[in-house]
């Protein structure tokens, strides 16, 4: 399934949890023109973050390939690592540049050959190179490919015109409700064990581009707002035991029990709702009969 189909399906999903015994679906599709300038203000300062993020990605990047050509097996773990938290960000708007998306964050299932697929590239074939294999040789051209991709990355972040408030809105749906329905339960960082890293990004990463909407929100529907606001701090707690001050990497993820990942699961679902519902109070997500 495509960021495209997971994006659809997910604002359907979450926009039917509001609305009992109704058929929901997608809005129809709009383009960047449609927004009204508070819209279209919103959507360019939260693209204009993923911007500055990408900044940092290129240099977290850029010390992931220098650390692998070292040799060192430890340092090439740990800056790889280090590396994660921007585009698990920057993949809320995933929708606008799919292909550099796979590029750099792709999972060998979306490939017919899996993991020895030649397209396979990016963090995660680098991920199972250094902490499956630990084949630090091996991992090196990848990391210079995916220094690559986060070059496109930063191009197609200034092409303002991919990016519209629905598919921003589209975006954080997708991505919360992947995070509850397939990250959590599935093999997300399954060789370096920093699944949690994962969720706690993709989080940020929803809710900084619902930010620049929430005082549009706020005025139309100060529920709404609140409900989001709420359900993200509510998310982030669930992980506040994992982590430590000013260090990047989380508890590994075997070490949280089942009843924990639920809770995480259900968060996740309540963050995308109360997104879906703030989404529905400016008129970008919609629910049809």
């Amino acid at each position: 399934m495509n960021r495209r189909t997971m994006l659809t399906l997910s604002i359907a999903g979450a926009a039917g949890t509001m609305s009992a015994g109704r058929s929901a679906v997608a809005s129809a599709p709009r383009r960047a023109a449609d927004d009204s300038p508070e819209l279209q203000a919103a959507v360019t300062a939260g693209v204009s973050y993923f911007d500055t993020r990408c900044d940092a990605q290129a240099a977290d990047c850029r010390r992931l390939e220098a650390a692998i050509r070292t040799g060192d097996l430890a340092a090439a773990r740990q800056a790889y690592i280090d590396a994660r938290p921007p585009y698990e960000e920057i993949e809320t708007l995933a929708y606008a540049f799919e292909e550099v998306d796979a590029d750099i964050d792709a999972r060998p299932y979306t490939f017919d050959g899996g993991e020895t697929d030649e397209n396979f590239r990016g963090f995660h074939r680098i991920e199972v190179l250094l902490f499956g294999y630990e084949d630090v040789e091996a991992a090196l051209p990848y990391a210079v490919r995916l220094n690559q991709s986060v070059a496109a990355l930063k191009t197609q972040l200034a092409e303002r015109e991919r990016f519209d408030a629905a598919g921003q809105f589209g975006g954080m749906l997708a991505l919360t409700n992947e995070v509850a329905a397939k990250k959590i339960s599935s093999e997300e960082e399954a060789w370096s064990n920093q699944s949690l890293l994962i969720f706690k990004h993709n989080w940020i990463g929803a809710c900084s581009q619902y930010l620049p909407f929430d005082g549009l929100v706020a005025r139309t529907d100060p529920a709404a707002s609140r409900r989001v606001l709420e359900a993200r701090d509510a998310a982030l707690a669930t992980l506040h035991p994992y982590f430590r001050a000013g260090v990047v990497a989380a508890t590994p993820y075997t070490e949280v029990s089942f009843v924990e990942r639920r809770r995480m699961a259900d968060a996740s679902n309540r963050l995308r709702d109360a997104l879906a519902g703030a989404g529905r109070s400016l008129g970008v997500v919609t629910v049809d009969s």
